[in-house]
């Protein structure tokens, strides 16, 4: 029979591997709110984000760039603007290596502190419009997407998480670009 301590630890893996499968779900219902103006999308989305974050969580490096965008609704609004441009995207994230470096502690009936850090291989795959279609002007921060030209990024998530009164989230992320092709981002950003 198992231990409680080890129930434990298997529920942290388990809602540990959840949180980058759930934001890879929020950044595609974003992306795909914000290109059809669809509201409804776009709150699911934002939703789902929040839920992956700590308070202080922080956006740091993307593809070897320090961009160090903090919290949930700058990354909400970070991710419209990139992403809005596309008809679509599919972020395909694998289960992650989970790696509980702390064991979160019972306080009060409540498991809370504890660190994990979390390795998540990606394929996501950004689908432009096709040729002739006029492209919403998304903000200095968009991509400068190229109609009919789609945009891949292979790579790794690199996450922080920390265990909050919530449950886990992601503190610190980075993604790390293995390859990308075809397109290329605009000198504005």
């Amino acid at each position: 029979m198992a231990t409680v301590e080890e129930i434990e630890n298997a529920l942290d893996h388990v809602e540990l591997q959840q949180l980058p499968l759930k934001y890879g779900h929020a950044l595609d219902l974003i992306g795909r709110g914000r290109h059809r103006k669809d509201e409804s999308s776009m709150k699911e989305g934002s939703e789902l984000l929040r839920e992956c974050f700590s308070e202080d969580f922080i956006f740091e490096e993307l593809g070897g760039e320090t961009i160090n965008v903090p919290g949930a609704e700058g990354w909400i609004d970070y991710v419209a603007n990139a992403l809005g441009g596309f008809v679509g995207t599919q972020h395909l994230i694998a289960p992650p290596l989970v790696i509980i470096k702390t064991s979160p502690s019972n306080k009060d009936g409540i498991r809370i502190g504890g660190k994990a850090t979390l390795r998540s291989y990606v394929i996501a795959t950004h689908i432009s419009p096709p040729p002739g279609t006029e492209i919403y002007d998304l903000g200095k921060k968009s991509p400068a997407t190229t109609t009919g030209t789609n945009f891949g990024v292979y790579g790794t998530y690199r996450d922080e998480c920390i265990r909050t009164k919530e449950g886990w989230r992601i503190r610190r992320r980075s993604l790390d670009y293995l390859h990308t092709q075809g397109y290329f981002f605009s000198e504005q950003m």
